[in-house]
């Protein structure tokens, strides 16, 4: 017999894996591009070199394994939504990429040197279990590192999109209800899960991102068509709730106009373990 929380968990992920094979173009070429910008952080983080065995996470669709490559090293990507494999293996033919399962990695034990995962914790219902299997698909001496995004009073991005959307419509919306969005953007809690999965020498520090549009009318509809949960909790709005939503969105991007366009900064936490 399943119990509730089962059921909860298998929701999230059946409803992740359906909206990111959905979008996967779009996030492509909007949130990719965004969240790339810490690649390079990453793999420094866990000693990407020549050679090292790497394994990514939630690899969407292969912007950091692609990082990892130029570096030479020896890249094995899996993500749940078959549709961001299938461009990662198009952008990476050189790796090796699999549909799978964060929290059941189907590898051996102590196969990888490095464990990678840009900003995916926060799309496993159990992120804990998807810890623990990196852990064990590490070899000793490997590391780990994961990113998430830092809560909205560090997150200037998130505190326009969330804020806009608590003060002019719902964020009470018919959706699968999954583990906190900004969970892993304490410090402490990310020390406290590696820690307790076994990973020594813990680190966490932030890093800043920069979302970029054209335009400050740019931003929702893009938001909408490439992301999974902020883009449906938007798009679930009445009509009256998305235009004033919308409102406070392009009048919050003005302030972020640049000669370049509208860059709103925002930050994630890179936690990193290594396994003794």
């Amino acid at each position: 017999m399943t119990d509730d929380s089962t059921i909860t968990h298998e929701a999230f992920k059946q409803f992740e894996c359906d909206k990111f094979s959905l979008i996967a173009q779009e996030y492509d070429r909007a949130i990719a591009v965004v969240t790339s910008q810490v690649d390079e952080a990453i793999l420094d983080a866990v000693g990407t070199k020549s050679g090292i065995r790497l394994l990514d996470v939630a690899c969407g669709t292969g912007w950091l394994s692609a990082a990892a490559l130029k570096r030479q090293a020896i890249v094995t990507g899996l993500d749940f939504a078959e549709k961001m494999v299938a461009i990662a293996r198009e952008r990476c033919p050189q790796g090796s990429f699999h549909h799978g399962d964060a929290e059941n990695l189907t590898f051996e034990s102590g196969q990888f040197e490095a464990v990678v995962c840009n900003l995916g914790i926060l799309h496993f219902p159990n992120p804990e279990k998807a810890i623990a299997e990196s852990f064990r698909v590490l070899k000793p001496g490997g590391r780990y590192a994961f990113t998430c995004w830092t809560p909205p009073t560090r997150n200037p991005f998130m505190a326009l999109i969330l804020g806009s959307v608590q003060t002019y419509g719902s964020m009470d919306v018919d959706l699968p209800s999954g583990p906190p969005l900004f969970r892993f953007g304490d410090p402490t809690e990310c020390e406290m899960v590696l820690s307790a999965q076994g990973f020594t020498q813990v680190s966490v520090r932030e890093l800043p991102i920069k979302w970029t549009f054209s335009t400050p009318e740019d931003v929702m509809p893009k938001i909408i068509v490439s992301s999974a949960r902020l883009g449906s909790m938007l798009a679930m709005q009445s009509d009256e709730q998305r235009r004033n939503i919308e409102n406070a969105i392009i009048e919050g991007a003005s302030k972020y106009v640049t000669k370049n366009g509208v860059e709103i900064p925002a930050s994630v936490m890179l936690a990193v373990g290594y396994k003794p």
